[in-house]
């Protein structure tokens, strides 16, 4: 039974959802009248709204009000597949797969050359002069990023003072700030993953965190598994570290194919070139935006187990996943249209090593992330300790102290909200200036879309072309060690709200698509 009103109020309206009474078009009750019908406070009502919004049963409508999720609505009447007394799910074996020569070929491994274009492309986009379509940075024009920045404010102030004390400030050792580091762990905790603060390693963003996880787990010309497409500063990274790859192409649904992902690791044992590691997104992906199916991510821990490879999980995005996670779930059905949980809760032999930062959730250029190591926890401390002796501590407390105030619960609703009003936005523009002949498929989160021009039109052409009227786009080219995904592009929607500039410029792109395809 809950400990508190919210909850058991919660609980009363779920159940409703679950028997039907509440058609998807059916508007809740407003707070006011929740509060008046229920003769309970307006904070009661709207904490249960927030936490039925937070675990994907209700879905709030800008002016509108809150209504039955559509993914709720679709579990409805839905049995549970699996034992009452365990709870466990088994996922469903898969015949060993049969390759073709030509998938052969492609599952071999190569050293990445694909240079110098991310760098380019990173720097033009933050030109102040240029409409940023093409680079992964968020919207950060919400109340909760000033908060962030006024915390930091006031951390700086408290480190004058104790300068003109004359206090000598010393390094932040790894594994990073206290106080962060108990508020990064109730984190991990909301998503399943149970760690202590001191088995969190504070880091400078996602990517120092996944290129430490990539220097334990492996070494020069060892073989890592990569899904594709793949964000191109994983590449970049991987190139740096003379990695060879094998990329996995994502299936439909998201996620790396599970049935080449087995032939690969069937292909390097056979082979004699043992695969180390394999790095994936697997929730809200960037740049496609899929998120693999909880079955396919039991498949996967299945397989790392069996070959004793290590899984590098960069979770950077989760928190912007459109559907929320619903409480006490234990079917592979009912997770369907459901942010699945992360890899890493469902790691028994502690091989995952989890990845996440607040560059996306709320700003980039504080550069703090954080790494869960597992069993490379202490190989990872130490070279994080040896090659950076700490990061800044003014900034680890400034977001401590900010965590700890409990405003990023509220934060992640209104972004989450935010950008999928912002989906709807780029989506009625592509209708409307872009030729038929794309292929669009919206995200499961975030705010990066994944295009597909047409076949005549290749993505490079149409970047340089955008360059020249001060349009940033990235090419898909990119997001491969092999240059594939010449007719791709992805596009940023995080600022996009009908402003005049935007539309003429996704305007401008509809009629760049349409000259080159004829050109052909």
């Amino acid at each position: 039974m809950p400990n508190f009103r919210y909850q058991v109020l919660a609980d009363q309206i779920i159940q409703r959802i679950q028997s039907g009474i509440y058609s998807p078009e059916q508007k809740l009750p407003s707070v006011r009248q929740l509060s008046q019908e229920l003769n309970i406070s307006k904070g009661t009502a709207i904490h249960c709204y927030e936490y039925l919004e937070d675990q994907g049963w209700i879905a709030a409508k800008e002016k509108s009000g809150f209504f039955p999720h559509p993914s709720a609505m679709a579990s409805v009447g839905i049995g549970v597949g699996v034992g009452a007394a365990s709870g466990s799910v088994t996922a469903h074996r898969l015949d060993k797969p049969i390759l073709s020569p030509q998938q052969k070929e492609d599952l071999q491994p190569r050293l990445i050359d694909n240079k110098s274009l991310g760098i380019h492309i990173v720097r033009s986009a933050s030109h102040s002069d240029q409409i940023p379509l093409g680079s992964a940075n968020p919207c950060v024009s919400f109340p909760a990023v000033r908060q962030l920045y006024q915390a930091l404010k006031k951390q700086v102030q408290i480190e004058q003072q104790e300068l003109d004390s004359g206090v000598l400030a010393h390094y932040q050792a790894p594994p990073g700030d206290p106080v962060l580091g108990q508020q990064l762990s109730k984190i991990l905790s909301g998503k399943g993953i149970q760690c202590s603060p001191d088995e969190i390693l504070v880091t400078n963003g996602t990517q120092s965190a996944i290129t430490l996880a990539l220097q334990v787990t492996t070494e020069s010309e060892d073989i890592v598994l990569i899904e594709s497409p793949c964000f191109y500063g994983i590449l970049q990274c991987l190139q740096a570290l003379n990695r060879k790859v094998v990329e996995i192409p994502q299936c439909p649904e998201g996620g790396p194919d599970i049935n080449l992902l087995e032939a690969a690791l069937i292909e390097g044992r056979k082979s004699h070139w043992p695969v180390k590691a394999l790095l994936l997104q697997p929730t809200v992906n960037n740049p496609t935006g899929r998120t693999m199916p909880y079955e396919n991510r039991v498949k996967l821990i299945e397989l790392a187990n069996q070959y004793d490879i290590a899984v590098i999980e960069d979770d950077v995005f989760a928190e912007l996943h459109f559907h929320r996670n619903r409480p006490q779930i234990n079917s592979v059905s009912q997770f369907q249209g459901i942010m699945p949980p992360p890899i890493k809760t469902l790691d028994t032999e502690n091989r995952v090593l989890y990845c996440s930062s607040i560059s996306k959730t709320l700003t980039p250029k504080l550069r703090i992330g954080w790494l869960q190591a597992g069993r490379w926890q202490q190989a990872c401390e130490h070279l994080l300790f040896v090659s950076k002796m700490g990061l800044p501590s003014h900034t680890q407390k400034a977001l401590g102290n900010w965590l700890a105030t409990g405003r990023l619960s509220r934060h992640l609703r209104l972004v989450r909200r935010s950008y999928y009003e912002r989906l709807g936005y780029m989506e009625q523009a592509l209708a409307q200036y872009w030729p038929e002949e794309i292929e669009f498929e919206p995200p499961t989160g975030g705010y990066l879309a994944w295009v597909k021009l047409p076949r005549h039109v290749k993505a490079l052409d149409l970047y340089q072309q955008a360059l020249e009227h001060n349009i940033n786009t990235t090419p898909g080219p990119l997001f491969s060690s092999q240059g594939h995904y010449e007719h791709y592009i992805r596009l940023n929607f995080a600022l996009f709200q009908n402003q005049p500039d935007y539309l003429a410029a996704i305007q401008y792109l509809g009629d760049a698509i349409r000259t080159l395809s004829t050109q052909e």
